[in-house]
């Protein structure tokens, strides 16, 4: 193993994260430039999926995957200045369809929560509607196989925006302007009897909240249950 080396990024909630890149996605050239653009901060590891102390209920699935070796790490990013959500994922050997080939349905999810991601800080940043939203419609378009045991970026934008509807849109690639495995569309929708008002009671309150132990919720299972609380 190699000389652990200092990662530092600032954090999505203020102050600053320290990520080593030892081993995992850090150490590929492609993803610390990735992490280093302007405007881009970090806002959920593999580290914080998997944690004990993790607000995320036991049965999340990406949770689940990094557990049992499906994944081997994990990198959530957000540019505020391009509006876009980046996971980076490294895939285990053991998510095929085909030999060797990523099973279609994994694509899927890495798609369907790279779109999710996009929502919830645009909720936070007030541009979607506060409330948890639900995927009503996904399309995916395969274009070519996705290899097991392989590094991937998934890169989400807003399309449009409707009141409680958002059209969202991602890219599947092996690096920035690499191969592209996969795209996909999907329409979020926040329910009405789930919509929270512009006000103490939103997201956005919820995130300036502090948690018992001083510091402020990290992932949009808290967020929601603050906000319920509030």
């Amino acid at each position: 193993m190699g000389k652990e080396e200092r990662f530092d990024l600032p954090e999505y909630n203020g102050g600053s994260l320290n990520l080593t890149a030892t081993s995992g996605l850090l150490s590929l050239d492609w993803a610390r430039d990735v992490a280093r653009e302007p405007a881009t901060v970090p806002v959920l590891t593999a580290g914080a999926l998997v944690s004990s102390e993790s607000e995320l209920p036991p049965d999340h699935l990406f949770s689940t995957l990094l557990h049992t070796g499906l994944l081997h790490d994990m990198l959530c990013l957000y540019n505020s200045q391009r509006q876009q959500f980046h996971t980076l994922v490294t895939l285990g050997p053991n998510v095929c369809g085909h030999p060797r080939i990523t099973h279609g349905g994994m694509t899927a999810a890495i798609i369907d929560e790279t779109l999710g991601g996009l929502n919830y800080v645009l909720k936070r940043e007030g541009v979607v509607p506060h409330g948890p939203s639900f995927t009503v419609h996904l399309e995916v378009g395969y274009k070519a196989p996705v290899p097991a045991s392989t590094s991937l970026i998934c890169t989400a934008s807003l399309d449009s925006l409707d009141g409680r509807k958002a059209w969202v849109s991602a890219q599947v690639l092996d690096k920035p302007g690499g191969t592209l495995y996969a795209t996909g569309k999907a329409l979020f929708v926040i329910p009405k009897d789930k919509m929270l008002p512009p006000s103490k009671q939103s997201e956005g309150a919820a995130f300036s909240a502090k948690r018992q132990d001083g510091r402020a919720p990290e992932t949009e299972t808290e967020v929601e249950r603050l906000s319920i609380m509030t």
